[in-house]
């Protein structure tokens, strides 16, 4: 096997484990609440930055549909991932206003957002997580550097900690922990 294979393996294997080892705790405690929220009729909002963006929609994309059987629909929207509301925005100078503008849209009173960051300053994850706390909602970080995260505030309920700051890594581990995230939901609210 290539040597810049077998790192990289052993580099995500390595990542994985040892956020399962370190949080555990907070994940199980974030799956609980999902489910609590979607019991309720709450909404699941999702946003991220960077190379997390893409993510964070597929993420969204699986508690709407499914990620491994059939089952009813989990209440889950990626903010920012509308191209038509997107490209305006940037027209107009204001596209680090897309997210607030696409959740001020949504008009929801039950939901939780949570947010995907690599690290960086996100003036947009920023203003959404400002109105979203103000509004009294809970908001949940997967981040790249949880200590150092522009993004983490008193406010921030949980901050799961990817503890990488490569961008490979980072997209790797954020699927792991959002398809890991699903299963515990569905397991929670469907027995499986």
């Amino acid at each position: 096997m290539d040597q810049r294979i077998s790192t990289t393996c052993r580099q995500a294997v390595e990542l994985c484990e040892k956020f399962c080892r370190e949080q555990n705790n907070q994940l199980i405690l974030l799956a609980n609440q999902l489910g609590s929220l979607f019991t309720e009729g709450g909404h699941l909002l999702v946003a991220g930055n960077g190379p997390l963006q893409p993510v964070a929609q597929q993420l969204a994309s699986q508690f709407s549909f499914r990620l491994g059987f059939d089952r009813p629909v989990l209440p889950a929207i990626c903010l920012g991932s509308d191209p038509v509301l997107n490209g305006q925005m940037a027209a107009a100078g204001q596209f680090e206003q897309r997210l607030v503008r696409h959740y001020r849209a949504l008009n929801t009173q039950q939901s939780l957002l949570l947010l995907l960051n690599d690290g960086s300053t996100a003036a947009s994850l920023m203003s959404l997580r400002d109105e979203v706390i103000e509004n009294e909602q809970a908001v949940v970080l997967i981040s790249g550097d949880c200590q150092n995260d522009p993004l983490r505030s008193a406010d921030v309920g949980i901050c799961l900690d990817l503890a990488t700051k490569v961008a490979p890594r980072q997209i790797e581990l954020a699927q792991f922990v959002g398809h890991l995230l699903c299963e515990l939901v569905e397991a929670e609210l469907f027995g499986r």
